[in-house]
């Protein structure tokens, strides 16, 4: 990252009002009478530093470039309070027998990327331990949102959104998601959700899976060459407004007018920066409003063909009755971007009453599964039933694309 911004003077820094925000995540829209009884997402993923404080710096500035310097060719901002101790990239304390495998899962802020790691989990049979960076014997989630460069009161000195691409720090990204697949060890910047600081960063070792996930897994090319298998959750803005107005409206007592200003402020930095790496996805996660309207969604799977996600086919259309609005699931070919693609879509809500069979029926109807046993998909969903988006295609598509994160680990971990 160069050094082409307009310095900014220190004053800039004590004019900003800190605004302690923690990161929620969004839940697809719930039928009345579907209700949800898990904790906050953040908290069981990622825990807040009771000892968190700010850095007083704001990049680009005369005081920020006074204090930054350079490590093996690696430039450490300041902002990112590193200490004296510490560099970017070090050798492993344990060397892995074989490279990790490396997932990145691209989207905007606020979209259930929590429960989806769930399901992930579930198929990998493993569990994380809470902490900043989620961390088990199996698998490592590295959120994105530490390499933003500046704290929220930088950004708010700067007049740049996180989504920005000035405002994070591809090019420390990138060789250290490039030194995690070399089986390196990192230490890692932190982004403080609950405080909104850059705390000191944290040892990471090499583990066998790594889940990268954030706004911009695939903007950056060193980092997206790096990926295995690239996911992208793409939710549509009519779906989007309703997501923030369920949680806004309810949580923050925001008006549905205050909803739209913040989705339209937020809007061309998405465009710019995050919405074009969809295209270059392995598979798209879409979401859509249903043909029978909002709250009900229309998602779909779609595959790129010849590409690095293992192929999921439907042998037949599936018509699923029994409640309002039931469920439609289809399959075609388009075009996505250039590249063709194969789409399993999921149109309603499955009758949660009668979950186990109509599972049970869309997965003997799915080629290219591949499960551990003929009822795995049944099993996994019947598992999370409560969690949000069990009666959509949000978790039916969720624990299928589980499942084939854990096949690609099996393919590239023979």
């Amino acid at each position: 990252m160069g050094r082409s911004r307009t310095l900014l003077l220190p004053s800039a820094l004590a004019a900003v009002t800190l605004v302690l925000v923690g990161k929620l995540a969004f839940v697809a829209p719930r039928s009345p009478g579907v209700t949800s009884s898990r904790p906050s997402q953040s908290v069981v993923f990622r825990l807040g530093s009771a000892n968190s404080v700010p850095t007083g710096l704001v990049y680009p500035s005369p005081e920020e470039a006074a204090k930054t310097k350079t490590v093996d060719g690696i430039t450490l901002y300041s902002t990112h309070a590193w200490t004296d101790d510490m560099k970017p990239i070090l050798p492993a304390e344990n060397p892995m027998d074989k490279a990790p495998v490396m997932i990145g899962v691209a989207a905007d802020s606020g979209c259930g990327k929590s429960t989806f790691l769930r399901r992930v989990l579930g198929a990998l049979g493993t569990e994380v331990k809470p902490g900043h960076t989620a961390i088990g014997d199996m698998l490592t989630v590295i959120c994105l949102d530490d390499y933003h460069i500046n704290d929220r009161a930088g950004r708010k000195a700067t007049g740049l959104s996180a989504l920005h691409s000035e405002e994070n720090d591809f090019a420390l990204m990138g060789a250290q998601i490039e030194a995690l697949k070399q089986g390196k060890a990192i230490y890692k910047p932190i982004y403080n959700h609950d405080t909104g600081n850059k705390d000191p960063p944290e040892l990471i070792q090499p583990n066998k899976v790594f889940v990268v996930e954030g706004l911009h897994p695939i903007y950056d090319e060193k980092a997206r060459s790096q990926l295995d298998l690239s996911i992208y959750i793409d939710i549509v803005n009519d779906v989007k407004f309703a997501w923030k107005v369920q949680r806004d409206v309810a949580e923050r007592g925001w008006t549905e007018e205050q909803v739209q200003q913040d989705i339209q402020k937020r809007l061309p930095d998405f465009a710019a920066y995050v919405d074009p790496q969809k295209k270059d996805a392995d598979v798209i996660l879409r979401y859509e409003p249903s043909d029978q309207g909002l709250p009900y969604l229309k998602v779909k799977l779609i595959q790129k063909k010849g590409g690095a996600f293992p192929m999921v086919t439907l042998k037949k259309e599936l018509k699923l009755t029994g409640s309002k609005p039931g469920a439609v699931l289809k399959q075609y070919d388009e075009d996505w971007f250039g590249s063709p693609a194969t789409v399993v879509e999921m149109d309603g809500e499955i009758d949660m009453d009668n979950m186990a069979e109509q599972v049970a029926e869309i997965e003997k109807n799915l080629e290219g599964l591949n499960g551990k046993s003929p009822s795995e998909l049944t099993d996994a969903m019947l598992k999370l039933k409560s969690s949000p988006g069990s009666q959509n295609g949000t978790g039916l598509l969720q624990a299928i694309i589980a499942m084939k994160i854990r096949e690609t680990y099996d393919k590239l971990t023979a």
